[in-house]
């Protein structure tokens, strides 16, 4: 059983394929833009735009003869309807947002890093949606982003694009755990952890779960 892997740019594609295959299985990818910046652009663009890219993609994976897909990118998952656009193929589709509700049914405030403010607004639209009185507070930072996709060190990511800051924001505001609010940022978790001693949760484990295992 191959996945069909569609994120937001070839990194993080790539970064989808690993995910199943270290988990054992097998997967293609279909990245929708080229860079960070032409994603974003895409996302705060015409909805009907959205739909369509995304609808000849799913197109292409069912044509492929493959019938799950993982959407392996936070902010697209909030700029499109990917359920029903894949329900409309035929298709079965896991996206991060299907794993946020259950971390905010856990805890009762939240820190999320995302990449830009559409992931973030997804991301607490999902967790308020399965718990309502769950307060999320947001950060979001397309320079970690860049900084991920060319390779940067941790390390020097976590000093120049003000980790630590975020995090004593997340602290004094009593957020109980740091949620990654993007699939690129797995690559900082470690660094993130460091800085802090509140939970830095990653969605990709339960994410690769739910994909392979339904």
């Amino acid at each position: 059983m191959k996945i069909a892997v569609i994120a937001g740019t070839p990194v993080d594609t790539q970064m989808g394929i690993d995910l199943i295959k270290n988990h054992g299985g097998e997967a293609a990818g279909f990245p929708v833009s080229r860079t960070p910046e032409e994603q974003t652009a895409f996302q705060v663009g015409s909805p009907s735009a959205r739909e369509a890219a995304v609808g000849s993609i799913l197109k292409q994976i069912r044509e492929a003869g493959m019938e799950r897909v993982l959407l392996y990118c936070n902010s697209l998952s909030a700029a499109v309807d990917a359920h029903a656009l894949a329900r409309e193929r035929g298709l079965r589709i896991w996206t991060p947002m299907d794993v946020y509700g259950e971390v905010a049914r856990r805890y009762r405030r939240v820190g999320v890093l995302a990449a830009n403010c559409q992931g973030a607004a997804g991301v607490e639209r999902a967790m308020v949606n399965a718990s309502p009185g769950i307060l999320v507070f947001g950060a979001a930072n397309l320079a970690l982003v860049q900084g991920v996709e060319a390779g940067r060190p941790p390390e020097e990511l976590a000093e120049t694009c003000g980790l630590t800051e975020a995090l004593q924001f997340f602290r004094h505001n009593g957020a109980e755990a740091v949620v990654l609010g993007c699939t690129h940022f797995p690559y900082v978790k470690k660094a993130l952890q460091a800085r802090t001693g509140l939970p830095v949760l990653d969605p990709a484990e339960r994410l690769a779960e739910l994909v392979l295992g339904a």
